[in-house]
C-alpha cells in the first residue's frame, strides 16, 4: 500500500470518526458480502454506522481523535460501529443482529473514557434505551398527578354536598318565625307599665311621712 493511499485512508477515518464518543468494534471475518451489506442497511435504518479499518492506520486515528484506548480492541478484521443514541443503543442492536448473523464477533466497546468487554456489550443491550426511559419517568409522572387531582378533589367534592345539603335546608329554617324565650316577654310587659302609676306610689310614701 502506497504512502499516498494509506494518507488517504487516514484522513477518511479522521473525518468520520471527528465528532465520535461512543463506539463498538466487531470482527466480521466470517461474514460474506451479501450479509454484510444487509448488516449495514439495518444499522443505517437505525441512525448507525459502520466502518471497516485498517487496524494500524486506525489505531493512530484512534489516538488523535481522543479515542486511544479502543485501539486495544483492534485485532483481526476490525469494523467500527458508531452512532445511534448511545452505546446501549449500538449494543442492543449489535447483540440482536448478532444471534441472525453468523460469524460476526463483538470484540467490545468504547464511552465515557473506558473500555467494555464484550459481555459488558451484552449486559447493556438489556438495559432500557433513552426513548424507553422517557416514556418510563413520563408515566410515573402522570401516575403521581393524577393521584394528587384525586386527592385534590376528594375533599372540596365533600365540601360541596355539605354546601348543597345546607341549601336544601336552610329556606324552611328563615321562613319560621323565631320564638322569644319566656324571661325575655315578662320584661317587656313589666317595661311597658303606664307612667301613672309611679306618682300614686311616690304620693302615699309622702302622706305616711307627713
Amino acid at each position: 500500500m502506497s504512502r499516498f493511499i494509506k494518507e488517504m485512508m487516514a484522513e477518511r477515518y479522521a473525518r468520520r470518526l471527528r465528532e465520535v464518543s461512543d463506539l463498538a468494534v466487531v470482527s466480521t471475518k466470517g461474514v460474506d458480502v451479501g450479509r454484510m451489506v444487509a448488516f449495514r442497511r439495518t444499522l443505517r435504518e437505525r441512525g448507525i454506522r459502520a466502518m471497516v479499518v485498517q487496524n494500524r492506520l486506525c489505531r493512530r486515528v484512534l489516538g488523535s481523535a481522543g479515542l486511544e484506548p479502543a485501539a486495544t480492541l483492534l485485532a483481526g478484521p476490525s469494523t467500527l460501529v458508531w452512532g445511534g443514541e448511545s452505546l446501549v443503543e449500538i449494543a442492543r442492536t449489535l447483540v440482536e443482529q448478532a444471534k441472525g448473523l453468523a460469524g460476526m464477533e463483538i470484540c467490545g466497546g468504547f464511552a465515557d473514557g473506558r473500555i467494555f468487554s464484550s459481555a459488558e456489550i451484552e449486559a447493556l443491550s438489556r438495559l432500557p434505551g433513552r426513548e424507553e426511559l422517557i416514556g418510563q419517568v413520563v408515566g410515573r409522572a402522570v401516575g403521581q398527578a393524577a393521584r394528587v387531582a384525586a386527592l385534590a378533589t376528594a375533599p372540596a367534592g365533600r365540601v360541596l354536598s355539605q354546601i348543597r345539603e345546607y341549601e336544601k335546608i336552610a329556606p324552611a329554617s328563615e321562613a319560621a318565625p323565631a320564638e322569644e324565650p319566656p324571661g325575655e316577654s315578662a320584661q317587656k310587659e313589666e317595661s311597658q307599665t303606664p307612667d301613672d302609676e309611679a306618682p300614686a306610689e311616690s304620693a302615699g310614701t309622702e302622706s305616711s311621712e307627713a
